[in-house]
């Protein structure tokens, strides 16, 4: 069997910064569908009002169409902040669908705009991860989305004592005003916990904070 019926533009909207709402309809479809090409596509196929297409190329251009609006947004979010691939995949969902967001994430991949692993290592490298242990910064990591090989390597030469000494000093001084030595000392080494230092780490921490820090 041949392909369907031809498709004919029946409608060319413009949705500003070279965006067209191109639609497309079949005999007897009142209601056709409705896709997001860029100028350029427009005017390289000639997708005016009226133009026949076979379905093939229609879907040929659409998709070319969808990736190169949807790599295009994705730069366009990566300039403002890094994003994970998850976090940039769910800032594409509204205006595209999944097949044409996997096909511009790989080339955003591909292009070395897009590197769960350059983001991992920048956010351990960042001032909030400095006063945060390995087990906080690595559920962190997977909740964006970060696979586990990455996170681990992320988090391999991490100085874990180091870290947890120096938040344990600067929180030391806000419990100078608690008189019980024992009550301080639980206060820290559950606050450095909650902060996800390990148990041996935080106790460490604690004992050489307070033992710094004059009551």
């Amino acid at each position: 069997m041949g392909e369907p019926m031809s498709l004919t533009v029946t409608a060319n909207e413009k949705k500003g910064k070279g965006v067209v709402a191109v639609t497309v309809t079949t005999d007897g479809d009142d209601d056709g569908q409705t896709s997001l090409m860029p100028i350029e596509a427009v005017i390289l196929h000639r997708l005016y009002e009226g133009t026949e297409l076979t379905p093939t190329a229609w879907e040929e251009i659409r998709s070319d169409g969808a990736l190169l609006l949807a790599t295009r947004r994705g730069l366009e979010l990566l300039a403002r902040k890094p994003r994970t691939e998850r976090d940039l995949r769910a800032a594409l969902e509204d205006d595209f669908t999944p097949p044409d967001i996997d096909r511009a994430l790989a080339r955003l991949h591909e292009l070395g705009f897009l590197d769960d692993r350059a983001w991992s290592d920048r956010y351990v490298a960042g001032q909030r991860a400095q006063s945060r242990g390995r087990s906080l910064l690595r559920s962190e990591l997977r909740a964006r989305g970060i696979a586990d090989d990455v996170v681990a390597e992320a988090l391999e030469d991490r100085d874990e004592l180091a870290a947890a000494l120096e938040t344990a000093h600067r929180r030391a001084r806000s419990l100078r005003s608690v008189p019980d030595e024992a009550q301080r000392r639980r206060k820290l080494h559950d606050f450095l916990r909650r902060r996800g230092f390990a148990d041996d780490v935080a106790r460490r921490a604690t004992e050489s904070a307070l033992a710094s820090v004059e009551v």
